[in-house]
């Protein structure tokens, strides 16, 4: 009979391991002081060791009694360093060996191999290096291996599979990888089996369907895969089957519902398919089931009429659907834990009613619709109801104050509205409320306060109105407070000065006015605050310089004054946007105190002075906007150090001196807006560096030379504005390299030369393409024809010549054309002719509407020619005013006869209209006084002897009439 490789390898082992000597009690104290001497011990918990004392009165020591050989060795959790000396394979009729809980590091000794008595081996929780040796192997009376938690590497040695008696190998938390050895499948006696979080690969090997006393096989957080073996269903005793977040693929085997044992089950984190299968119902012994995070798809069929002890189900983001079926909670469930969120499940959550030994539902993320049922009360173990991001409508039913229990509610993003009712006061257990993105209103309830134990409170973006309540400062326990973007108005309380704990409040988007409240002093712990777009004024309070652990601060678009300094108290600020106010006076450079600055923003205030040098120490910076205000100076320098900045404006101040070539530096630079300065000098070429340049504006400065060519560099950049300069010379070719430019703005320059054809390959220029006073010469390029997506063209005030190109007729997206002020001639193209005249003035040469007519020449018809036709239009015209004059006479002379002859003041009826005659445009005319009259609406039945007098004047053919 032929012997198995691996036995030969093991008593191979067993020889040259073998130790040269049986076990005495003179060996111990020598072995254990070797051990000991590779070890640090802060707490001195072996300062007892000493070869004068027995060695079995040594700490951690434990001895066979009245033999005087040491046993065991345990010294757990004592804070040991240092390493596991190989000495230790003296202790040959050592049976314990616990270290665990340590900091020892080294790797395990291969010697460990020799202790042929050791029955169980605790090194777990350290920090042990290198592979696992096989040498662990030899140990054919281990019965327990915990030697997870550790920086272990390499792959499970198969050697282990030779330690026959073993009940419980741990080797979770570590690092290892590769393949479960299918050896594993020999240990007839194991009972656990637990390797969650390492690198593991490849399938679960079939050959572990032969350990039939496993109780718990725990594989989470490995990278296994493949599908779940059915004969997993064959493991009759399992209890707790543990394979989450592996890269498990397709259908939940039925044949686990065979696990009678089984309490625990968690699949969570694969990349399971289909449906639940109806056997899992059969789990009568389930407490724990969790499914989340696959492709689960089909109704929830779980039941927990059959699972009578399931407590914790956990269906989340899935893909299942339908509704929540009824027979989920039976009166007599003991489900305390429904988690339901991410999925596509529908209708209303009457449902959950029958759950009523509830404590969490997380039905989050769904398109649940309907009310939420004013029942709700039914379910007074409630501690967590989350119902957030689904379509729910109508009121919070007054009845949620009777959850006593409540601590979270989550209701946000969904469709309810109705007021806030005051019976949430009665929630004193409450710790997080989350209402915002819905369409509530109201005021904020009084009785909000009385919620003591309230944590984070956010109202964002309802239609809440009125104050905050005066008694905010209750909530002693807040530490989140969001009523952003409703309709609050009133002061500040004082009061909030009182929430201790608060670190982030959030106001912002309201109609608040007045100061801040002194009491702002005493939120110490306060790291965010936002304020902006209220009406909030005056200077701020000095004291708010205490505030140490302030990292954001945005108060902009409101009407605070004077002085910046007191925000700038901490250290650790990386936002502050303070734009749209009125502070005044120099920056100061207590700014520069935070040098984890990203954001800062001061722009439209009323800020003097230079740009302190200081700033270039913030090298965290990303946002430097200091735009619209009074500053004045150059560009320091130090700038150049915040190699982070993504954006810098500093338009509309007073700078001076030239663009700095130091500006080239910055490689992350998005936006340049120096515009509405007083710069001088050339544009540098360095610019053409900035790479991930998206806007370069320049603007409205006195910058001189031509545009570099190296801004064709900029391949990334969508707004170029140079406009309002003295630059000269020609529009750069290399331009064209710039395309996902949408707008381009080189006006008022004293640009010359011929528009580039290049510009045409500009496809994506669609805001504005503004070449307008300038000095440009030549023809309008037909290229420009391609830019269809351009809505504004303005070349206008140039001295371009020629026709306008038929290839404009393509810019279909254009609305605003202005090609006036030029030598231009000929017909303007009939598409073109929807633009006012006003687009094309100033060009003596052009012709066609909306201009004057075309010759058949296609050219504008010569002055006297026009003038011809002029005076023949006035004399027909004249003409016509003299018949219409004559015809006019003759009737008021037949209208004065009717009058006279009818001097008993009854009127005539003319077309049968008493009184009236009726005018050809609908309108009646009145007979009296010697005056014809439209009549209005309001004057169709007045008297026949009034007066009336048409458009306020008497012509004088009237006149003469009523002297008659």
């Amino acid at each position: 009979m032929a012997i198995p490789l691996a036995l030969l390898l093991s008593l191979l082992f067993g020889i040259l391991l073998a130790p040269e000597c049986v076990a005495t009690p003179d060996m111990a104290p020598t072995t254990l002081m070797q051990v000991k001497s590779d070890l640090i011990d802060p707490q001195g918990i072996l300062s007892g060791w000493s070869p004068e004392a027995d060695v079995c009165s040594w700490h951690g020591v434990s001895c066979l009694t009245g033999e005087g050989i040491v046993t065991g060795l345990n010294l757990s959790g004592y804070g040991l360093s240092g390493t596991l000396s190989p000495a230790i394979a003296g202790l040959i009729s050592v049976e314990i060996i616990d270290l665990s809980s340590n900091s020892l590091t080294g790797p395990i000794p291969p010697e460990l191999g020799r202790l042929q008595n050791l029955k169980t081996l605790l090194l777990y929780s350290n920090s042990l290096v290198g592979t696992i040796p096989s040498e662990l192997g030899l140990l054919v009376n281990l019965k327990v291996l915990r030697i997870g938690d550790n920086r272990l590497h390499g792959e499970i040695p198969p050697q282990l599979g030779n330690c026959t008696e073993l009940e419980t190998m741990a080797l979770a938390y570590c690092q290892l990888s590769g393949a479960i050895p299918y050896q594993i499948g020999n240990l007839k006696n194991l009972q656990q089996l637990v390797l969650d979080n390492n690198t593991l690969t490849g399938s679960i090997p079939e050959q572990l369907g032969g350990c039939a006393n496993l109780r718990t096989l725990s594989l989470s957080d490995n990278r296994l895969g493949g599908i779940i073996p059915s004969f997993v269903g064959s493991l009759s005793v399992l209890q707790s089957l543990n394979l989450a977040n592996n890269q498990f693929s397709g259908a939940i085997p039925a044949d686990i519902g065979k696990l009678s044992s089984l309490t625990y089950l968690n699949l969570l984190g694969n990349s399971l398919t289909g449906a639940i299968p109806e056997e899992l119902n059969q789990l009568s012994q389930l407490q724990v089931l969790d499914l989340s995070k696959n492709n689960i798809s089909g109704v929830i069929s779980i039941s927990t009429s059959q699972l009578k002890n399931l407590k914790y189900l956990v269906l989340s983001d899935n893909l299942l659907d339908g509704t929540i079926p009824e027979g989920l909670c039976p009166g007599n469930s003991s489900l305390e834990s429904l988690f339901l969120a991410g999925n596509n499940l529908e209708g209303g959550i009457e449902g959950l009613l029958n759950c009523i030994s509830l404590r969490s539902i997380d039905a989050s993320n769904n398109s649940f619709t309907g009310k939420i049922p004013s029942e709700i009360d039914r379910l007074p173990n409630l501690v967590n109801l989350v119902l957030h991001n689904n379509s729910l409508t109508g009121v919070l039913p007054p009845q949620i104050g009777n959850l006593s229990n409540l601590e979270v509610l989550s209701l946000y993003h969904n469709g309810l509205t109705g007021v806030l009712p005051p019976e949430i006061g009665r929630l004193q257990r409450l710790k997080v409320l989350f209402l915002y993105e819905n369409q509530m209103s109201g005021t904020i309830p009084d009785e909000i306060t009385n919620c003591m134990s309230l944590e984070e409170v956010d109202f964002f973006g309802n239609h809440f109105h009125g104050t905050i309540p005066e008694k905010i400062g209750n909530l002693k326990s807040l530490t989140v407070l969001q009523l952003r973007q409703n309709d609050l108005s009133g002061s500040i309380p004082a009061s909030l000065g009182e929430c201790r704990r608060l670190q982030a409040l959030a106001l912002a988007d309201n109609r608040l006015t007045g100061a801040l409240p002194d009491t702002f002093r005493l939120l110490t712990e306060l790291s965010i605050i936002t304020l902006y777009n209220n009406s909030l004024e005056g200077p701020l309070p000095e004291a708010l310089f205490e505030l140490k652990n302030l990292t954001v601060i945005n108060i902009s678009h409101n009407k605070f004054s004077g002085s910046v300094v007191p925000l700038l108290g901490s250290s650790s600020l990386s936002v502050l946007v303070l734009t749209d106010n009125f502070f005044s006076g120099v920056i100061p450079t207590a700014v520069t105190r935070s040098r984890n600055m990203v954001r800062l923003q001061l722009a439209g205030n009323h800020l003097t002075g230079a740009i302190p040098a200081k700033l270039g120490t913030l090298t965290q910076l990303k946002m430097l906007d200091l735009s619209s205000n009074n500053l004045s100076g150059d560009l320091p320098s130090q700038l150049s150090n915040c190699l982070q900045l993504t954006h810098l404006n500093l338009e509309r101040n007073s700078l001076t001196g030239v663009v700095p070539s130091w500006l080239g530096s910055l490689r992350f630079l998005g936006e340049l807006d120096l515009s509405s300065n007083a710069l001088t000098g050339v544009i540098p070429v360095e610019l053409g560096n900035c790479s991930s340049l998206l806007k370069l504006s320049l603007s409205g400065n006195r910058l001189s030379g031509s545009i570099p060519q190296e801004i064709g560099s900029l391949t990334s950049l969508n707004v170029l504005n140079l406009q309002k300069n003295s630059l000269t010379g020609v529009i750069p070719p290399t331009l064209r390299r710039c395309n996902k430019l949408y707008e381009l703005r080189l006006s008022e320059n004293s640009l010359e030369g011929p528009i580039p054809t290049e510009l045409g390959q500009l496809s994506e220029l669609q805001v504005m393409l503004d070449l307008s006073r300038n000095r440009l010469s030549g023809q309008i390029p037909t290229s420009l024809g391609n830019l269809v997506k351009l809505e504004r063209l303005n070349l206008s005030s140039n001295q371009l010549h020629g026709k306008i190109p038929t290839s404009l007729l393509q810019l279909t997206s254009l609305n605003r054309l202005n090609l006036s002020d030029n030598l231009l001639s000929g017909a303007i193209p009939a598409v073109l002719s929807s633009f006012p005249s006003a687009s094309y003035a100033g060009n003596d040469e052009l012709c066609g509407v909306p201009l004057l007519t075309c010759g058949a020449n296609g050219r504008r018809l010569p002055s006297a020619t026009v003038s011809g036709i002029v005076a023949a239009i006035a004399i027909v015209s004249a003409t016509v005013c003299m018949a219409l004059l004559y015809i006019m006479l003759r009737m008021w002379s037949n209208w004065r006869e009717v009058s006279v002859s009818n001097s008993d003041g009854e009127e005539p009826e003319v077309h049968g209209k008493g009184g009236k005659c009726c005018a050809g445009d609908g309108k009646y005319w009145k007979v009296g006084s010697g005056l014809v009259v439209a009549s209005s609406t309001e004057e169709k039945y007045s008297s026949a002897s009034e007066s009336s007098v048409l458009h306020g004047k008497l012509t004088e053919a009237s006149a003469i009439n009523s002297k008659g």
